[in-house]
């Protein structure tokens, strides 16, 4: 393969990564006892943690995230950039973050940013949501018009953004699994369809103690615009993407763990590698962290 093939086939990946990044780049206070028996007061304020991603076996990205929930309240910032040999070919980074409340089993957003470069472009969005839940769009340097046309209004009606897709609320005793999750980034309108797939305990990479999480099987689902890429048919079409969620605020909300799926390079997989928890306003207390997290 030429380097040119290289590089692109490295893009290529690395843009499936960005894509799912925000469903994987959550926090969870750990460690915790059953999520279906967490107790409220269990749970942290404010959680801090370091992820990784890995392509067939090697580093491909990595990134950061801050989740905070207050009340009905929440507050998620992420970091996400290519990492080691592929950063060489495809140079990338993404910050992204989101506020909003929570309502029983619905995440309603309130303002989304996402500022994002290579070496060939960069681009600032912002969607602000009314009390409808309708959002409105703002990017610099603006879109061209024909990159917006084919996702209608009624269709953005009550979707979340993509780094609010990585809360997953729950009342009571309620399957985190069992939910359609629509998505709206500014250009593309997709469902993330979850189904349950099973109860594991688990210590993901990095992480001290174990920990029992609800594996949840994805299927990405395309609303519009109907695309015909590569990318965006290898996503539709992937039966093995997988995630494990685990219980944040006191078993109220889940957040991921760990993501895994195919793609043409082999399997990707996202985890956490650190995770630290305080309350508002304390010193924070490191839970775990890996030994051989990238510098």
């Amino acid at each position: 393969m030429t380097n040119r093939g290289r590089a692109g086939a490295l893009a290529a990946a690395a843009m499936l990564a960005f894509a799912l990044a925000p469903l994987s780049a959550a926090a969870v206070p750990l460690p915790l006892p059953n999520p279906r028996e967490a107790a409220p007061t269990a749970a942290a304020d404010h959680v801090e943690a370091e992820f990784t991603v890995f392509v067939g076996g090697f580093l491909f990205a990595q990134g950061s995230l801050t989740a905070t929930i207050s009340g009905p309240d929440y507050r998620l910032n992420t970091h996400l950039s290519t990492a080691g040999l592929p950063r060489a070919f495809y140079e990338a980074e993404f910050k992204l973050a989101s506020t909003g409340h929570l309502e029983d089993v619905r995440v309603k957003p309130a303002v989304y940013n996402s500022d994002s470069w290579d070496k060939s472009s960069a681009r600032k969005v912002t969607l602000s949501y009314n009390g409808d839940g309708m959002p409105s769009l703002t990017a610099e340097p603006p879109y061209e018009p024909g990159d917006l046309g084919d996702v209608m209004p009624y269709q953005q009606l009550g979707t979340q953004d993509p780094v609010s897709a990585a809360l997953v609320p729950v009342v009571g005793d309620g399957n985190p699994c069992d939910r359609s999750i629509p998505v709206f980034d500014g250009r593309r309108r997709y469902d993330l369809k979850l189904s349950y797939a099973g109860e594991i305990k688990m210590t993901p990479r990095g992480l001290q103690a174990p920990v029992t999480a609800i594996a949840c099987n994805i299927r990405y689902v395309p609303v519009a615009p109907i695309e015909r890429r590569k990318f965006t048919e290898m996503l539709r079409q992937n039966d093995s993407m997988k995630v494990w969620l685990a219980p944040f605020d006191g078993g109220r909300v889940y957040m991921p763990v760990r993501l895994q799926l195919r793609t043409p390079l082999g399997g990707a997989v996202m985890e956490l590698t650190r995770v630290s928890e305080s309350k508002l306003g304390e010193k924070s207390a490191t839970l775990s962290q890996s030994s051989d997290r990238p510098d």
